[in-house]
């Protein structure tokens, strides 16, 4: 058994099923961050500024907004962390 605790990588997905993006940290002493994809731009840190109290993203393949309170994928992506057999999950946010 390998222990993942500390890092971890929270797949996020609109209600079809799409990828819009990742919450990620890649080592313990590393910050969180999101990932939106290599084509559509650089990681930055997660949450800032603009991420609260929501955090919303366009799923490019529908073309539509989703969201999810940033906390709810907070505690997500913090479990996940704390999991010492798992080191991926996912979480589907809804349309707005």
């Amino acid at each position: 058994m390998t222990n993942y605790e500390g890092i971890g990588t929270l797949k996020l997905e609109c209600p079809q099923m799409h990828p819009v993006g990742r919450i990620l940290k890649e080592a313990p002493h590393q910050q969180v961050v999101y990932d939106p994809g290599a084509q559509l731009g650089p990681r930055r840190f997660w949450p800032d500024e603009e991420d609260q109290p929501r955090f919303t993203i366009r799923c490019r393949q529908c073309d539509k907004p989703v969201s999810e309170a940033t906390s709810t994928l907070q505690d997500k992506h913090r479990n996940l962390l704390f999991n010492i057999t798992e080191s991926t999950e996912t979480a589907t946010l809804p349309f707005v």
